[in-house]
């Protein structure tokens, strides 16, 4: 039985802890594959089954789809769905909704992305060009644009008297080449968003020009504007996810010479009317009982104060094409965080960006299998091919 949950008016959903003890939020994983008709597909798996490998179920294909599109699961009180965004220069949106299994087409984007990151936060999905461009067909501006979810399915089939609704271009942030000297025209700078978080009423994105990091700005949903929060970039790669306990989040650490590849990361933005916005990370490194590290798998909350770790495990190469996978096998580990909450509330420092002491995890390993003909995936040299675990 899923929580019961809550809507507390602001765009944000709260689950009912009465509920939550028997509940762990299933996994949807969306993965490349070779098909004309669907570049993507959806698989579904227990988080909570047993040490027996269990088989992976193939949910749907997702028609429309092409290849570059990035995946994000959108929220409101009218339902959860998996979104689909980007991809080439038709700019397509691709609306999943796992509850009845229906695939709709929304609005495109205002310019079209490749591979744009994804943040969805209080009802909204907001996406941003990873790598803006000044010339060329993709990744232009507007850079930055909003689809709400707070008002239902933006999609004709599903309202079609209630209008047709719209990404919304924003402002984009400041450090992105808006505004450019001829010289820095014929030579625009390469910048790349690193990592990206939402967290109350903001969103915050770190990003680098080539080798240079440019600190971390946040974005006010509500009044629509950007403030440079730290001269640091966030200490994760891409994004932290809620774990629904306060202000804890699970993401891949900056560092590689950390023993896991997934820390805790307790995220704070304190708000003031005479002073500008203070950022609080602490980092607690998950320390686990299992050998070896898994190198930057994907992370996905599970509620509960549960999350996991995605990652692809043994498979076998087809042989007629030997960028096709068969018999694929995903590994998937749960942890539980009771005592990192715990150790913040003992480590009350106010200190940006502090590192604290590596905590010790609950942690379960499972194991998935992909088998059969629809099952063949693609692997790509650039693209891996597990693209985005969700849960919702």
């Amino acid at each position: 039985m899923a929580p019961k949950r809550k809507w507390d008016g602001n765009g944000t959903v709260e689950e009912d802890d009465s509920t939550l003890a028997q509940f762990i939020k299933p996994v949807y994983l969306v993965a490349e594959r070779e098909d004309e008709q669907s570049s993507y597909s959806v698989f579904k798996i227990d988080a909570d089954a047993g040490a027996t490998p269990q088989r992976a179920c193939t949910v749907a294909r997702m028609p429309g789809t092409e290849r570059g599109m990035s995946f994000v699961a959108a929220c409101s009180k009218h339902g959860s769905w998996i979104v689909a965004v980007g991809g080439g220069p038709r700019a397509g949106t691709v609306i999943f909704d796992p509850s009845t299994s229906t695939t709709y087409r929304g609005p495109r984007l205002s310019e079209p992305k490749h591979e744009p990151v994804l943040i969805s936060h209080r009802g909204e999905v907001y996406a941003i060009s990873r790598r803006p461009r000044v010339a060329g067909r993709m990744d232009l501006d507007p850079w930055f644009e909003c689809l709400s979810f707070n008002k239902g399915l933006p999609t004709r089939e599903d309202c079609p008297g209630a209008g047709w609704a719209s990404w919304i271009d924003l402002t984009p942030p400041p450090f992105f080449p808006s505004v450019l000297n001829p010289y820095q025209f014929r030579n625009p700078p390469e910048i790349s968003v690193t990592s990206h978080v939402g967290i109350g009423t903001h969103v915050l994105i770190s990003a680098r020009q080539n080798e240079l990091m440019l600190g971390t700005y946040a974005f006010h949903v509500v009044n629509k504007t950007w403030e440079k929060v730290h001269d640091k970039n966030l200490p994760f790669i891409g994004q932290a996810m809620p774990l629904g306990k306060g202000s804890l989040f699970a993401a891949c650490p900056l560092s590689s010479n950390d023993a896991a590849g997934v820390s805790v990361f307790n995220i704070k933005v304190s708000l003031s009317t005479t002073a500008p916005l203070l950022l609080t990370i602490k980092e607690f490194p998950v320390v686990v009982a299992s050998e070896g590290r898994i190198p930057r798998p994907l992370v996905c909350p599970l509620g509960m104060g549960r999350f996991c770790s995605v990652s692809l495990g043994p498979f076998r190469r087809s042989r007629r094409n030997a960028n096709l996978l068969k018999k694929i096998q995903v590994i998937l580990a749960t942890f539980q965080t009771d005592n990192v909450l715990a150790t913040c509330q003992s480590n009350g420092s106010e200190a940006k960006d502090l590192r604290v002491a590596a905590v010790q995890v609950k942690e379960e390993n499972h194991t998935y299998k992909f088998k059969g003909r629809r099952s063949r995936l693609l692997e790509s040299v650039t693209t891996s091919v597990l693209v985005a675990a969700l849960s919702m």
